[in-house]
């Protein structure tokens, strides 16, 4: 059952997942065909918490992907180029069906949510090395990252690799944006066999929104957060409950790392879930949409 009594079939199998991006993979290709199902599975209906403003680049447009603007009143450094996919792209449902393609169309309330509590803390950041797993097409908190901290490098990363293309171009144009950060991305997937040496116990902070929920590939983050990071690093990581998913990525990850979940991470948003869980689960199910804080840190000498 989720946190309002809402069932939610097969939360815990890959299966709630594909539904979601059969849902998408519809709209994307401009079939408003529906399944009864569609409103458990989809998340969609709910966008975003309105932390941050955006606006569409209008003689950028293209036939495949926007630009826009992402800025905010209370971040004032923060001036970002970010390129998403437009709505109406043509675009191949078996490939969403495929490599889990979570932050590919959109930028999920999670990721939106991640972005927010790095620039809450903009010191934290000097000095460090810091890298996104999973980040879909625009690894906004990372990139983020990089132009409003001091951040020594940051490393954008994805399993997808149009979404790595995706980044490449953001990079270069919010380079202007980066001071002495040391920015880059790279194909990054987690599965059985060793981390690449070159990013070993290499990293102060690891950043990832919403990937807990495929069960598949839990077992294999953790271990990945944990080889990407040295003694005393931390993975700041933003995800909804999704049923019992999330409780299940904090249950591996206890026996590797100092975990702490917290729902009550910051006023603001506390406030603005609030009044969203008002509305109802027909417009907002906390247990789909309210993202929850889960801290690791990695301790001893390995």
């Amino acid at each position: 059952m989720g946190s309002n009594g809402t069932t939610i079939p097969n939360t815990n199998t890959s299966s709630a997942a594909k539904h979601r991006w059969k849902i998408l993979a519809r709209a994307l290709v401009g079939d408003r065909s529906s399944d009864p199902d569609d409103r458990i599975y989809s998340v969609r209906r709910f966008q975003c918490f309105g932390l941050f403003q955006s606006h569409i680049v209008e003689d950028r447009r293209s036939s495949d992907a926007d630009w826009f603007t992402y800025t905010s009143q209370e971040f004032e450094k923060l001036n970002l180029l970010v390129r998403q996919l437009r709505a109406e792209s043509t675009v191949k449902i078996d490939s969403l069906l495929g490599f889990n393609n979570t932050g590919n169309i959109c930028i999920w309330p999670s990721e939106e949510v991640m972005t927010y509590h790095c620039l809450k803390d903009v010191n934290w950041f000097r000095n460090k090395s810091v890298i996104e797993l999973g980040g879909g097409m625009t690894c906004l908190a990372g990139i983020a990252v990089a132009a409003c901290t001091e951040a020594s490098c940051v490393v954008l990363t994805d399993g997808n690799g149009d979404s790595v293309k995706n980044l490449d171009l953001m990079i270069n144009e919010n380079k202007e944006s980066f001071s002495t950060t040391a920015v880059s991305s790279r194909l990054l997937r987690w599965g059985p066999g060793e981390v690449a040496t070159d990013l070993e116990a290499r990293f102060d902070c690891v950043l990832c929104a919403d990937c807990f929920f495929f069960d598949e590939g839990r077992n294999d983050l953790v271990d990945l957060v944990h080889s990407l990071l040295w003694p005393g690093g931390q993975a700041v990581m933003f995800a909804p409950h999704r049923g019992p998913t999330l409780q299940a990525f904090v249950h591996l990850a206890s026996d590797k790392f100092d975990v702490k979940v917290t729902d009550h991470y910051d006023d603001k948003i506390w406030r603005l879930h609030q009044q969203m869980k008002v509305k109802g689960p027909e417009e907002y199910d906390e247990n789909l949409h309210y993202p929850v804080s889960v801290l690791l840190k990695k301790t001893g000498s390995s």
